[in-house]
């Protein structure tokens, strides 16, 4: 079965990816290896999706639109985040993640290491 993921811009520049919640694990750390950057913060991102329901039941009690993940300030300072933000979704019976990169992040670098390890990216 080929992974399926949707790309876009959100309105303050970042890029953003949406994709199916049994894969975003997988794709959170092909995105790691491919970039080279990513440490606390992609850990919690993976600690959160691995236990999505908590999370997602977390989020809607306090009202939150997106969990952000804790970050080392030593890989802010290096500029080695790569996860900004995440928010949990479900939608018709399916749980979805979206994932809102670091600033710092182009969308043609995630384009290409998206494609070169054969992922299926829908623009828009």
């Amino acid at each position: 079965m080929t992974v399926k993921v949707k790309i876009s811009k959100t309105i303050g520049d970042y890029v953003a990816m949406e994709v199916p919640a049994e894969e975003a694990v997988n794709i959170i750390n092909i995105l790691q290896d491919g970039l080279g950057r990513g440490g606390e913060d992609t850990r919690d991102a993976i600690r959160m999706i691995e236990h999505f329901e908590t999370f997602y039941d977390m989020m809607r009690r306090k009202f939150k639109e997106y969990l952000t993940p804790r970050k080392d300030i030593g890989d802010i300072l290096k500029k080695r985040v790569l996860i900004d933000k995440i928010k949990l979704l479900k939608r018709d019976g399916n749980r979805f993640v979206e994932i809102i990169f670091d600033k710092s992040i182009g969308v043609e670098e995630v384009l290409n290491i998206l494609k070169n390890n054969s992922i299926e990216v829908k623009e828009g």
